[in-house]
């Protein structure tokens, strides 16, 4: 009669446990040292297609995680999961994709956490969930986002490209009306010539596409480049370029080399356009952490940190003639071609350094 209740209360708990499960929206499996599927809830049945049958002859992995986006067979060996259920570790990962019985995938996060029973670990709970939805979100965000920054860029290429031209037809009706021509005024209309087209080459530089052709190059060797490049206009403002390399500045970055070289003129000539006095211009190359620090240092005058904030934003300068498009161009090839990053940091009346961070892996 006892064993008969034990039993019962067991099989009521059992039912409990499974309805706490299943009234979770994330789906959840457990699996043993081999990855077999002893428990599961039914969001992870509605989510993958799978019933709790379809992993008798096969482990989770095999069936739900086998291949990657680009269609690449992930051996049981390479997967994040079974790295975690060997170790007995923690393990979130963000991005990634869990394939359905019907043969289609879907993006998930998931986390995967170890059953420890009687102080030994005896297998993982795996809890994921369905991101379509929120990637669907984000890129709807990112369009408007997109738009929003067309609208401000149009205002003020309009803003921008407005003032020398009614400058220049104020020139022409003068002349016509004269009918003099003053070699004044053809310089000071060749000068917004220029600058109407500066502010377009800018403009191409950033919004055409260009090919990706992406090769490995040393990073010294490349900046050594843009130093030669530079020098001239360093020595005529009495500016001393110096370099400090790690030695692993001989390492190979995985990049589009003319974009690379043009983010370090860009660089570059805002530190030596920042220094009325002279100074010495440091460029720094580290390998930390699996990537690429490159810092370029200038001893002007500092920038305020109102105006850090909106530095990148088009037609926003610091620089009397500038138009704020060689650090939006800079950003752009930084973050968005190159899956890197780019800080400043300034101190008034000490100087400013823009740090550039790239990863350091090839074929990327």
């Amino acid at each position: 009669m006892e064993i008969q209740k034990m039993q019962n209360e067991i099989e009521r708990l059992s039912h409990v446990n499974q309805l706490i499960l299943d009234s979770v929206a994330e789906g959840i499996y457990g699996i043993d040292l081999n990855a077999k599927v002893i428990l599961w809830n039914k969001a992870a049945e509605s989510l993958t297609g799978y019933a709790i049958t379809d992993f008798e002859s096969d482990n989770l992995h095999n069936l739900i995680h086998h291949t990657n986006r680009e269609g690449e067979h992930i051996p049981l060996q390479q997967c994040p999961v079974y790295h975690a259920l060997n170790s007995g570790e923690n393990l979130f990962i963000k991005d990634d994709i869990f394939w359905r019985k019907d043969g289609s995938y879907f993006p998930v996060e998931y986390t995967a956490n170890p059953m420890i029973e009687q102080g030994k670990h005896v297998g993982m709970v795996i809890t994921f969930r369905d991101m379509t939805e929120k990637k669907k979100t984000d890129e709807i965000l990112l369009q408007w986002e997109k738009l929003s920054l067309v609208g401000q860029m149009a205002a003020g290429v309009a803003h921008e490209i407005r003032n020398p031209v009614t400058s220049l037809k104020g020139f022409f009706q003068l002349m016509r009306a004269n009918k003099e021509y003053n070699d004044s005024y053809f310089d000071i209309m060749d000068s917004e010539f220029n600058r109407i087209e500066s502010i377009i080459k800018e403009l191409l530089m950033f919004s055409k596409p260009h090919e990706s052709h992406y090769t490995n190059q040393k990073i010294a060797s490349l900046i050594e480049e843009v130093i030669m490049l530079m020098e001239p206009q360093a020595l005529i403002k009495n500016i001393n370029i110096a370099t400090d390399y790690d030695t692993s500045s001989e390492a190979m970055v995985y990049c589009i080399e003319h974009q690379l070289k043009q983010v370090f003129i860009n660089l570059i000539k805002n530190a030596l356009e920042a220094m009325e006095n002279g100074g010495t211009i440091v460029i720094k190359v580290q390998h930390i952490n699996d990537e690429f620090l490159i810092q370029v240092t200038d001893d002007g005058a500092g920038i305020p940190d109102d105006v850090i904030e909106k530095l990148g934003e088009p037609f926003y300068s610091t620089k009397e003639n500038g138009t704020g498009l060689g650090l939006m161009v800079t950003n752009n090839i930084i973050k968005n071609n190159h899956q890197g990053a780019i800080h400043v940091e300034s101190q008034l009346g000490k100087g400013t350094t823009f740090t550039v961070r790239l990863p350091n892996f090839e074929n990327m």
